[in-house]
């Protein structure tokens, strides 16, 4: 089941947190670990004294060193992460026109992009801020698209890292990340930019307005296709004041448009249906993500695994079918494999090695729900079996992908999952089912959100409850989805 209908406005989220609950949560964060790192970095500073902007900027940075070094792959597993730096594999990035950006379903997008005989410069993701030889206004508002799961998010971090380690773009004086996610949250209140920094980022609460027109910002705006702001450039209110309040939306436009600290670099990821959102003429450079090139696929895998006969044989099986081997140029993808293969060659399972997209998710699901399985001593489930209670929990996730994929959700919060029947508790915490299907976000706010580990999932998933619906003949769901009839099975799957 494509989502393609999905694709065409930005995702609604439901049940976001009321102004006064953020408020709440926002002097908490005032004096948050982030505020003590501050004091303990900073080298005796005298009592009453500005500890000086440099002192801050550094502390800064040890504290998105600290936020971004260890990374979750995937699914998420408390207490575990790996070393972003270790696992990172480069990103074929490419300067791209507005007008070449693509509008079907993802997947196909994934397959064209393979088609093409890259004829562009790769543009490293140190290098996005600098201008080519045949350039001669400087870059000061990127955008860069890319398919869900291709690794933007991944990409801004390790960027991140690279300038808190003093490795690279040192002519920044602070990097500020947010996330779409965490300014829905506080969509609805209206702050100074002063303020808006002080509130995610405590570390610079000693920042005065006339020390922030001085630095050389770079703010990071990621996943512009999860934002509920309303971007109006046509009717905003001017803000060209750091003190002046405004609401998120009217801040974002025009940091864009240069009214607002206007030497602030700019950089925006997002997947391709919500590029229009920002107006080319606001964009000096358009970068998509490709994703792996074939050989940085295959550095994926032998980074992955230590073992290099497992990391060869894992390769050898994709190369023999080309639609997992296309779709191995998504990060994710490589993941969601990695996990199968890993379990089916490393274990004592005897089924066939999957062949095709759909042979892959069943084994995934599987795969997932097997880990939770409390084993009776000396007895070990069959493969192919799950439990009845295991089946009941994923034809609940498939309903809530599907009630949200025609929304065009692709984040929940609890009332989301306990609406489909889902008890947040017993299923996230003691089954275990929920939490490697679903990954949960960091908290904002204090407020956990989930999402599924890549739309693709979603969408499998939302495929298998609609197929359920057919085979139990559920016609209600089925009437209110499709415009015809349904007779058939043929007709069912051609549909």
């Amino acid at each position: 089941m494509n989502s393609d209908k999905s694709r065409n406005y930005p995702p609604v989220f439901n049940h976001e947190p009321e102004p006064s609950e953020t408020k709440e949560k926002k002097r908490d964060m005032s004096q948050s670990a982030e505020t003590a790192c501050a004091e303990v970095c900073v080298v005796d500073p005298s009592p009453g004294t500005d500890f000086g902007l440099q002192n801050v900027l550094d502390v800064l940075k040890v504290t998105l060193k600290t936020r971004y070094e260890h990374v979750v792959e995937g699914t998420d597993k408390i207490g575990r992460g790996a070393l972003l730096r270790m696992i990172y594999t480069e990103l074929y990035i490419t300067e791209e026109q507005s007008e070449a950006i693509q509008y079907q379903h993802e997947v196909r997008q994934v397959e064209s992009a393979c088609k093409k005989i890259p004829c562009e410069i790769p543009i490293s993701c140190q290098d996005i801020f600098k201008t080519l030889p045949d350039q001669q206004r400087p870059i000061r508002v990127v955008l860069t698209y890319g398919v869900a799961g291709i690794g933007k998010t991944f990409l801004v971090q390790k960027f991140t890292l690279d300038w808190a380690e003093g490795l690279e773009n040192q002519h920044i004086s602070a990097v500020v990340l947010l996330s779409f996610r965490e300014l829905n949250l506080v969509r609805d209140e209206q702050y100074s930019l002063l303020e808006l920094i002080h509130v995610f980022y405590p570390t610079l609460q000693s920042v005065t307005a006339e020390q922030l027109t001085v630095c050389n910002l770079l703010f990071i705006f990621d996943g512009l296709d999860e934002s509920r702001l309303l971007l109006d450039f046509t009717n905003r209110k001017l803000v060209s004041d750091v003190t002046q309040k405004s609401t998120i939306s009217e801040l974002l436009t025009n940091l864009i448009e240069g009214n607002l600290l206007p030497s602030a670099l700019i950089w925006i990821t997002s997947r391709p249906a919500a590029v229009h959102q920002i107006p080319p003429t606001c964009v000096d450079r358009m970068t998509e993500v490709r994703g792996f090139t074939d050989s940085q696929k295959e550095e994926y895998f032998r980074r992955r695994f230590i073992n290099k006969e497992l990391s060869s044989r894992i390769i050898s099986h994709l190369k023999t079918s080309r639609s997992l081997y296309i779709m191995c140029g998504i990060p994710v993808y490589c993941w969601i494999t990695a996990t199968v293969l890993e379990h089916m060659l490393t274990t004592e399972e005897r089924a066939e090695l999957p062949k095709t997209l759909t042979d892959m998710y069943s084994h995934f699901l599987l795969v997932q729900t097997k880990k939770k399985q409390k084993y009776h001593e000396g007895q070990e489930m069959i493969w192919q079996e799950i439990t009845s209670a295991d089946r009941e929990v994923l034809l609940k996730l498939g309903r809530l992908a599907f009630e949200h994929l025609q929304r065009g959700n692709i984040l929940f919060y609890q009332e989301d999952l306990e609406q489909c029947g889902l008890d947040v508790t017993e299923a996230l915490v003691h089954s275990g089912v929920c939490t490697e299907i679903l990954k949960r976000e960091s908290v904002i706010f204090q407020k956990p959100v989930y999402c599924f580990v890549h739309l693709s999932v979603q969408e499998f998933l939302a495929a298998v409850y609609m197929f359920h619906c057919y085979t139990n003949r559920k016609t209600e769901v089925l009437q209110n989805f499709f415009s015809k009839d349904i007779s058939s099975l043929e007709d069912f799957l051609n549909s």
